[in-house]
């Protein structure tokens, strides 16, 4: 059990597990810096290989579509490379894409939305702790973020040696500490595991998962565990000998603990994060300095807003501006992270006149993102101040997991004014009405909408002129979603409950 305090300060990986839902959260020095939940209902899809069938081929576009036995077909584009750096894109292969019919072995590289499927790639990888396994594509690569040439001719020289024909490698980061037998054993764990699904593939017959990027688990073993982590903290007996089982497989060497959280307090509390991850779901994020940022998310991008709040800083307003936009550039960096946020993200920046402050804000985003484990990209700053980066798809962003669409605004995050929604019934009596056979209507309406057109007199300048021979009836109806009705011909009757508009 952890009772030493000190360790608060410390970068821990704590592991919250309940019966339907699982949640990692990275600490880095005392603060939350990464969270990720998966529900025992709903795997993430990204990573996983599948026999998949072609269902229609589109040459204008050099794509396909793939049934890989989910809700929505795949969306296969031929020019999709392996995107683990950008620097060795140019240099993979583009594959054939096969004919409507055909099998393919797909991997998913993206989620899929409501609206669309999940992006796949014909070049297949398999993640290692150490390396990715290029199962096939004749490529060694090595991570950007080891600089050292000496170290990345080592690691070419060593995967080159290791790779089998055909196929290929990239180092990780977490090779900057791993020795060779380290990297050695976990290429030939990775072959393996190649070999199995290549087995799999040849004795399916049909469209299945054939290999599967495994759950939340041993994803943050494979890639949140280093030579930094201090230990591993799960409030869940069980998991935490999986958690040990799973270090001993395939980080022998971590030196960390792993302890499993049995006090009262919530796992949240004691290490005091709860405020942290209820502010995730929230668009507005605090400054210290009382500046603030605003982060929204659209279907194609995600936009963040700079202000400077109450901040007054000096009696200069660039310097005042300057040092918001600094900090905020931390506090960025941090959410991306923290909030799993991927495509493309455009920052607006508050305006400042001095170039020079504007490329150190550049330079210090840059700085931030390099230590992101997620592979990013920043551009310079536009003539209006605004800030482009694109940071990899990594899985679901953390909102989609914990939230479900609202049923009553649709996602929009906004309802329809009682005005409106009157105007809109008032158009559907109109039409009812154009049949002058019909002299009663029926509207149905969610209680809360009933109520407000009882109680505001709604159309009674209507039902005293044009309408005056008409009878109208406001039926509350708890069946309905929150601001919806429904207009029909009240011919037939009017039900119970039903309400006289005068």
């Amino acid at each position: 059990m952890y009772t030493d305090d000190t360790d608060k300060k410390k970068n821990i990986i704590l592991v919250d597990s309940e019966a339907s839902y699982t949640t990692v959260g990275l600490m880095e020095n005392g603060k939350l810096s990464e969270l990720y939940s998966e529900s025992v209902d709903e795997r993430q899809t990204s990573g996983n290989i599948y026999k998949g069938k072609v269902t229609n081929v589109v040459d204008g576009l050099r794509s396909a579509f793939v049934d890989i036995g989910g809700p929505r077909t795949g969306f296969w584009y031929i020019d999709e490379a392996l995107d683990h750096k950008s620097d060795i894109n140019e240099n993979l292969p583009k594959k054939i894409i096969a004919k409507e019919g055909e099998y393919v072995m797909v991997q998913a590289v993206k989620e899929g939305t409501d609206l669309k499927g999940p992006k796949l790639s014909s070049n297949i990888s398999i993640p290692g702790h150490y390396v990715v396994y290029l199962y096939n594509l004749d490529f060694i690569g090595v991570s950007g973020k080891i600089t050292s040439d000496a170290l990345r001719a080592r690691l070419t020289g060593l995967l080159s040696s290791l790779a089998p024909e055909g196929r290929g490698f990239i180092a990780r980061t977490s090779c900057l500490t791993a020795t060779d037998d380290e990297i050695m054993q976990e290429a030939k764990f990775l072959i393996k595991a190649g070999e199995r699904i290549q087995k799999r593939w040849e004795n399916t017959d049909h469209v299945a998962l054939i290999h599967n990027e495994g759950n939340i688990l041993y994803r943050t073993i494979r890639d949140m565990l280093s030579d930094k982590i201090d230990g591993i903290v799960c409030n869940n007996k069980s998991m935490t000998e999986d958690l040990r089982q799973m270090i001993d497989t395939f980080c022998p060497l971590f030196t960390g603990t792993v302890e499993f959280y049995d006090r009262e307090e919530d796992i949240y509390d004691y290490y005091d994060i709860g405020s942290d991850i209820a502010e995730i779901y929230s668009p507005r994020v605090e400054l210290r300095s009382g500046g603030f940022l605003i982060i929204e998310k659209t279907e194609a991008l995600t936009a963040i807003d700079v202000n400077t709040g109450k901040f007054l800083g000096t009696d200069n307003r660039e310097d005042t501006v300057f040092r918001t936009n600094l900090e905020a550039v931390k506090e960025i960096a941090r959410q991306l992270r923290l909030r799993n946020i991927g495509g493309i993200i455009v920052v607006d920046f508050i305006d400042m006149l001095d170039e020079d402050h504007k490329v150190q804000v550049v330079e210090a985003m840059k700085n931030e993102l390099f230590f992101d484990r997620v592979k990013t990209r920043v551009l310079d700053m536009s003539g209006l101040g605004l800030v482009e980066i694109t940071r990899k798809k990594m899985g679901k962003e953390l909102g989609s997991v914990s939230h479900n669409k609202c049923p009553y605004c649709g996602g929009t995050g906004a309802l329809l004014l009682d005005a409106y929604v009157s105007r809109n019934i008032k158009y559907r009596l109109k039409v009812l009405f154009m049949n002058h056979n019909v002299s009663i209507a029926l509207i149905f309406a969610h209680p809360v909408l009933a109520r407000h057109l009882i109680d505001d007199n709604t159309f009674s300048k209507e039902c005293s002129g044009i309408w005056s021979h008409k009878r109208i009836y406001v039926v509350p109806d708890e069946s309905l979603e929150f601001g919806r009705y429904n207009v029909v011909s009240g011919m037939g009757g009017v039900p119970s409950g039903g309400e006289l508009l005068t």
